[in-house]
């Protein structure tokens, strides 16, 4: 099978759903497809449909605690691609609101995630981060052999509801620079 590219993903992710920038793109300013790190989250955000792309440059708090994070650990964007596990927004029209992700778009999401796996041939590590992300383990765990770990969500509930979460994610995060194969 060719080598999909990301951006080819993303197109085919909008046709097939028939939708536009509700599916923001890969950052290009990160490694992605030779990157070593895939960090999946849940589903994107109004404001990465706003700036079409899944970044931690968006401005956002959430955005911008996932940089830092990543910043302190000395993980950088030429290691990393990030994405969604839901590709799609799932919020309301206005981008106001967004609705957690149940099972059912988890599964239809997932369906993509091989394609994205087959684009990284340098792929050693997965960080599903936050719970909806986990979900998504047992289906990773069939389709490669990089190492899957988790981390806490970078959003402002879950650091302001567990004062440890930021320390814990860059702990981990330096734990995996220093041990990645």
């Amino acid at each position: 099978m060719k080598n999909v590219m990301f951006a080819e993903i993303v197109e085919r992710i909008k046709a097939d759903k028939h939708l536009g920038k509700e599916v923001p793109s890969f950052d290009p300013s990160n490694g992605n497809e030779n990157a070593e790190y895939l960090f999946l989250l849940e589903a994107p955000g109004p404001k990465a449909v706003e700036t079409g792309r899944i970044s931690f440059d968006n401005p956002d708090p959430s955005a911008r605690e996932f940089g830092r994070e990543l910043a302190v650990a000395g993980i950088d964007r030429d290691e990393i691609a990030i994405w969604n596990i839901v590709p799609w927004y799932l919020g309301n029209s206005a981008g106001t609101a967004i609705r957690a992700a149940d099972g059912d778009d988890v599964r239809k999401g997932m369906k993509y995630l091989p394609l994205v796996l087959e684009a990284m041939p340098n792929l050693k590590i997965i960080v599903l981060v936050g719970a909806a992300a986990r979900r998504a383990h047992i289906f990773l765990s069939r389709l490669t052999a990089a190492r899957i770990v988790s981390c806490h969500h970078p959003s402002m509930r879950v650091m302001n509801s567990n004062s440890k979460a930021a320390e814990e994610n860059v702990e981990l995060f330096r734990f995996l620079k220093a041990t990645k194969m």
